[in-house]
């Protein structure tokens, strides 16, 4: 089941017209809450975006897919936004805060997996330009946001071939991700 729900896990950037409601935001930032973290400080605080005005208004500050050419267009855009946030006034290492991001954001993505939304994390934005349009308080700063949605399209894993690990599409938009053989990833078994 496990295996199943990470294989299924899969950076979704096109999405369909169904909307994700409160309730459901909650029960997704419920796995985000429980997540690890660094001297369990739990420096990573929340913004979550299902308002149709702020959808509008983030969307065009994300960058999306950057080894294609090509961009969700306003229509298949996302039904909600999380934006993981740094607390400044905790003192947590960066090492740590991208450790504490990386988790949360992963149970993130694999709870709305389960509840047959996707995701896609993106690092690809304007600090600024996010924080000023979503009025952040001074105290935070946007580190990663996690866009959430009804997928809208066919993702398929391959095997890399000659060392290309560049996800891509084909002419009917079904989208490409290579990843290594797990001979190639395991070094040593001792």
């Amino acid at each position: 089941m496990i295996y199943d729900l990470i294989k299924n896990t899969r950076s979704v950037r096109s999405f369909g017209e169904k909307r994700i409601t409160q309730e459901e935001i909650k029960e997704i930032m419920e796995c985000a809450r429980l997540s690890g973290a660094s001297r369990n400080l739990q420096g990573i605080k929340y913004i979550t975006v299902i308002n149709e005005n702020n959808l509008k208004k983030l969307f065009p500050l994300t960058h999306w897919a950057g080894l294609l050419s090509w961009n969700p267009s306003e229509a298949e855009s996302p039904a909600a936004y999380v934006l993981m946030c740094s607390d400044k006034k905790l003192p947590l290492p960066e090492k740590s805060l991208y450790c504490d991001i990386g988790i949360a954001a992963q149970n993130i993505m694999l709870k709305a997996t389960e509840m047959g939304y996707g995701g896609c994390m993106i690092g690809n934005f304007d600090k600024n330009k996010v924080k000023e349009a979503m009025n952040v308080p001074e105290d935070y700063q946007v580190e990663l946001i996690v866009a959430l949605g009804e997928p809208a399209e066919e993702i398929k894993i391959v095997d890399v071939k000659d060392e290309n690990i560049n996800y891509y599409r084909d002419e009917n938009n079904v989208h490409y991700v290579p990843k290594r053989t797990l001979n190639e990833l395991i070094i040593d078994e001792k």
